[in-house]
């Protein structure tokens, strides 16, 4: 045993280059599982520690509850906690701010009271508590505890604004959604509540936990609220799961422990068949060594043991160090998001241990795994073939039947087939291992390449820097010229506007967007986009569509298409039924009678037209929806001032500008998008690093060969000519096979990540920019190595070279 372990370990000293090779491809792997299993680990356990500081811990909500169905909730024993909140209304400004009131126990189910900074929650029935950006807002920008503020609110959009004097009680801090959306939430007491409503009035939302009888878990909580709901009389449509809360409470983290595990499959899979491709290209040229040892009366099992052990001592540094690096890096990943997210406003987070000494043996026992996967073929080969075989051994297990084809003259291309065609198992195995190497690298990039902060932004802003909206109701009977056809016909945002715009020294273009009210066939009013065919294709380009969204169609036969796909069915019309309505501008009114041929994903419109269309309308004027005014990033600053002055007078619309929507989009986005990246990088350097083991080990082991070609002729720039258009052939055929199953399985992950709601993941483009790097990257790897390593095998004597015997 003793003697077979000095084997190995002499072997292994002998044969540096193969053993540097696999111990870095057995270290990478090692860093990647160790890596993937801390974060995943890591991210679980803090999830699950402050679900309830960033969730909540109620289960779930009940909207529009009366006292009647709240007396049922309480006779039931599946209900634990039950707490009321209710809305008061709206306060007059350009922002939506909210009034609500909640009691002692939703405050402590919804975790509210961590958001007040000082002061106490209302009690009295003019008291108000809410965050100094709400009251800046309404024009109390220096707001204290105990002012008096007066405050126009009212009920609902039937209702006029009426002004009532509050006396300010507490100041909330301002959560990451709110200063996102710049939408407030004021505060008030139960005493205003119950003041401004009678009792037959009064309607609840409902935030519960449940009892520990209930048996449910994150995939059966939706239903099992639904359940309750109807055998308290609640509408289940109205009925809301805390979906974060109990995906890390009640099932803490199975999708994430599933994806980890689906990952490092992955990865081993990878390690295998790079780890055997080294074993196996290095093979040959150690078979014949093999054959002297077994000469000498070593067994099968032996001979197997040497090959096993040769792998096997190769891991004991390689692993521990994998381990070390790779727990490292996660942690420093996990502290930069935890102090993202504690700069974004989650102060009171606990903190905890993200190494598990169980997880790590683990990821060590999977890297000692694929080692001994990778030496399965070699260690059968080995003790399979006999000493006289092993001795005759030339590299070549097949004979060629037939006459044997010449050539009178053999050129570096003749050669290069030849050796490709020579070795054809090597050169296959080669290169689906090289591009297996990469296959990771392309399913990760078509899944990050996906998440981007400015393309999220540009969703809020889809052209320049700066975004003019109309802003207006549908249905406010208190105030009418609120509502969409009176502003319309009025026209704030015209033409002049426009040219006044387009004055302005730093704008370099401006871009408007029509749109048009309209009167459905009972009577309800309804936003109509009228798009030219750039923004058709733009907002058919955002997908979910249903039925045939086509703009040539659609302008020819002058159809209709409905804004929202997901809610189709809400509109009243099929695809296929005529839509008949009235619709409306600055220019007047016309009868539309039109084809409901498709659906839009996701629009800022009820209804879709194509310009066309509004031209067969016979109306004589426009009405702009939005404006988009580009110029140069530097000169941001002054356009925004000036544009600021322009619309001074201007009223019912919304001023937004594409950096403060990429700011929005970073502060969700940006983490997540650094981690993805971050991964994306480590396992791009594994793949990278595989591929230029596959590369060395390759050249390396064929070195007696290269010496046996230059001593009949071969010159050494025909040699470097050899190398590197195998390389190239080699480095093709890699891409080749890393796109063409990276490309599927990426997409896939894509589909599957944008149905689950992931951040940042709405229309799928294919990761040009990644993928050109890789090509970039593996090209000049695959240059750069037969560069130095025929530069390396040319100071060695020819000789030395047909003596070669690693």
């Amino acid at each position: 045993m003793k003697m077979i372990t000095k084997l190995a370990l002499s072997n292994n000293k002998k044969n540096k280059t193969r053993s540097i090779l696999i111990m870095l491809s057995i270290f990478l792997t090692t860093v990647l599982l160790s890596a993937i299993a801390t974060f995943g680990y890591g991210q679980i356990k803090f999830q699950s520690a402050n679900a309830e500081e960033f969730y909540g811990s109620y289960y779930g909500s009940y909207a529009g509850v009366t006292e009647d169905q709240i007396g049922e909730m309480e006779k039931r024993s599946e209900f634990d906690r039950i707490g009321r909140a209710a809305t008061i209304g709206t306060i007059e400004n350009a922002r939506s701010i909210s009034m609500v009131w909640m009691d002692n126990e939703t405050r402590d189910l919804a975790n509210l009271d961590r958001q007040l900074q000082e002061g106490a929650f209302p009690d009295q029935e003019n008291e108000i508590a809410g965050q100094k950006a709400m009251f800046e807002r309404i024009g109390y920008p220096d707001v204290k505890v105990g002012d008096k503020v007066n405050i126009r609110f009212r009920r609902n959009t039937h209702e006029t604004y009426q002004e009532k004097e509050f006396l300010v009680s507490g100041i909330m801090s301002q959560t990451v959604k709110e200063q996102e959306n710049q939408s407030y939430t004021a505060y008030v007491s139960k005493a205003c509540y119950e003041s401004l409503y009678a009792p037959e009035e009064r309607a609840y939302t409902i935030y519960f936990s449940l009892s520990d009888s209930v048996d449910v878990n994150s995939s059966t909580l939706e239903m099992t609220i639904k359940d309750l709901a109807e055998e308290c009389g609640i509408n289940p449509e109205y009925a809301f799961d805390n979906m974060y809360y109990s995906m890390w409470v009640l099932d803490p983290g199975m999708e994430m422990i599933v994806g980890c595990i689906v990952v490092a499959l992955i990865v081993v899979f990878f390690a295998v068949m790079v780890i055997y491709n080294i074993f196996q290209v290095g093979l040959i040229q150690k078979i014949q060594e093999y054959g002297k040892i077994k000469a000498l009366g070593a067994t099968k099992k032996q001979m197997k043991k040497l090959v096993f052990r040769e792998g096997m001592l190769l891991t004991i540094i390689s692993i521990p160090a994998g381990l070390i690096v790779g727990t490292t890096v996660s942690i420093g990943f996990m502290n930069s998001w935890l102090s993202q997210s504690t700069t974004l406003g989650n102060q009171d987070v606990v903190q905890v241990n993200m190494v598990s000494i169980p997880l790590l043996l683990l990821c060590a026992a999977a890297s000692a795994i694929a080692v001994w996967a990778a030496l399965k073929r070699p260690m059968k080969v080995i003790s399979r073939i006999s000493p006289v075989e092993a001795i005759r051994f030339q590299g070549s297990q097949k004979k060629n039947k037939g006459l044997r084809r010449g050539r009178k003259q053999m050129g570096v291309r003749q050669l290069t087939q030849a050796n490709m065609s020579m070795n054809r198992k090597r050169t296959i195995t080669t290169i689906i291992s090289m591009g297996l190497s990469c296959v990771l690298f392309v399913v990760a990039a078509n899944f990050t390449g996906n998440v981007s902060t400015r393309y999220d932004a540009r969703k809020q802003v889809p052209y320049g820097q700066f975004q003019i909206d109309l802003t207006y109701s549908k249905a406010d009977t208190a105030y009418p010229e609120n509502n969409l056809d009176s502003i319309l016909k009025a026209n704030p945002l015209d033409e002049e506007l426009v040219e006044q715009i387009r004055k302005i020294d730093a704008v370099t273009d401006v871009k408007i967007r029509y749109m048009m009210y309209a009167y459905d066939q009972n009577g309800n009013l309804q936003s109509i986009g009228v798009l030219n065919k750039e923004q058709f294709d733009d907002e058919e380009y955002q997908g979910s569509l249903k039925g045939e969204v086509d703009y040539e169609t659609a302008a020819k036969n002058g159809d209709i298409l409905y804004g929202w796909s997901y809610f189709i069915e809400e509109s009243g019309y099929d695809l296929g039924d005529t839509v008949t309505m009235t619709m409306g501008d600055a220019g007047g009114e016309a009868r539309f009678q039109g084809t409901m041929t498709g659906a839009f994903g996701s629009s800022n419109y009820d209804w879709i037209i194509t310009d066309e269309a509004y031209d067969q309308l016979g109306l004589s004027g426009k009405s702009i929806g939005t404006i988009w005014v580009d110029c140069r990033p530097q000169d941001c600053a002054d356009v925004q001032n000036q544009l600021e002055d322009l619309l001074t007078d201007k009223q019912h619309y919304e001023f937004s500008t594409y950096q403060g929507a990429l700011e929005t989009s970073e502060s969700s986005l940006g983490m997540f998008e650094t981690l993805a990246y971050g991964f994306l990088l480590l396992v791009g350097l594994i793949a990278f690093m595989n591929m230029a083991n596959t590369i060395i080990i390759s050249i390396i082991t064929r070195k007696r060969e290269l010496g046996v070609m230059q001593a009949l002729g071969m010159t050494n720039s025909q040699m470097n000519s050899m190398l590197r258009n195998e390389g190239v052939l080699f480095t093709a055929g890699s891409i080749l096979v890393s796109l063409l199953v990276g490309m599927p399985a990426g997409y896939a992950l894509f589909c599957y990540g944008r149905e689950h709601g992931y951040f940042g993941l709405d229309v799928y483009h294919i990761p040009v920019i990644e993928i050109a790097a890789m090509i970039i990257i593996l090209t000049a790897l695959q240059i750069s190595l037969s560069f130095i390593l025929s530069r390396n095998i040319k100071k060695e004597s020819i000789v030395e070279r047909i003596r070669y015997q690693e």
